[in-house]
């Protein structure tokens, strides 16, 4: 199923986590911040724990984060326990996500979690973006997020799940369900508002207490 210029384009901005990923500009400044470190100088390892890495208005957190090379020149890094990609307008988070960097961006991004979410918020509308899937993979260079494993999208009255939901930036386009898996399909839920607050009003009324009656 593919849904063309949705309404409210969800997760857009989803995209500045990369940062100047778009941009050939210099990066900025990457700084890493940890409780503590070690390194195993026949391998290489590297573990951080307690561990931020920022970069312009995005960040990184985690309780562990492991490499083979301090750079970000072309490197992956693992990271995992309570792990937090956050921007101005964007939360991501899950239990493990594995970052590829390259030229000081990041290019690549997989995390996985029970489930791993998403809530962004527009500072434009106040429109409210949350997601969530077994994992979220954003992918710079096609220019995509994709949901996969119980994935959900939903904005306002909307919702729409199904096994596998990927965004296209480039495109503007939601594409709903993989065409090989059939063994979800995909679901779209749109509530009206009247409804909503009609329910709302029954369900206020129905637990408030009768008035009192005033005494003699």
């Amino acid at each position: 199923m593919r849904i063309l210029n949705p309404k409210s384009r969800p997760l857009l901005l989803f995209v500045l986590i990369a940062s100047a990923g778009y941009s050939q500009q210099i990066p900025e400044a990457i700084d890493l911040q940890a409780a503590s470190s070690t390194y195993d100088r026949d391998t290489g390892h590297l573990v951080f724990k307690d561990v931020t890495i920022s970069q312009g208005d995005m960040s990184v957190s985690a309780n562990l984060a492991e490499a083979t090379e301090l750079e970000f020149e072309n490197a992956a890094w693992v990271f995992t326990g309570n792990v937090k990609i956050s921007t101005e307008e964007a939360l991501i988070s899950g239990e493990k996500a594995v970052i590829d960097f390259q030229d000081h961006r990041l290019v690549r991004a997989s995390i996985s979690g029970q489930p791993a979410t998403i809530n962004w918020e527009s500072s434009e509308n106040d429109e409210a973006i949350t997601g969530r899937a077994n994992e979220l993979i954003y992918n710079r260079e096609s220019g995509t997020l994709t949901l996969t494993g119980d994935a959900v999208l939903s904005s306002g009255i909307s919702e729409i799940s199904g096994s596998t939901l990927l965004y296209d930036f480039n495109a503007e386009q939601l594409v709903a369900g993989s065409p090989d898996d059939d063994s979800q399909g995909v679901r779209i839920t749109i509530t009206p508002e009247e409804a909503n607050d009609k329910e709302s009003t029954e369900t206020s009324t129905a637990e408030s207490p009768p008035a009192s009656e005033d005494q003699p």
